[in-house]
């Protein structure tokens, strides 16, 4: 796969949802994470909230960093 088709993948945009079923959690407890600043980062586009892919994919990543230690 080209780096450029890579990369936009990574930058896909994730809806509460999708990122609740790729973190198998329920929607609520992700919201509550948003709003403690806990979770992935996200960012409103208009009314909406959105997620990159990459950067639920870092939050995994520092989680399992953490419980390493």
């Amino acid at each position: 796969m080209p780096s450029n088709a890579r990369k936009q993948i990574q930058d896909e945009l994730l809806t509460f949802d999708e990122v609740a079923a790729i973190l198998k959690i329920p929607t609520g407890t992700l919201r509550t994470w948003r709003l403690q600043g806990i979770g992935p980062t996200g960012f409103r586009v208009g009314k909406y909230v959105r997620f990159r892919l990459s950067a639920v994919e870092q939050f995994v990543a520092a989680k399992e960093a953490e419980s390493d230690d």
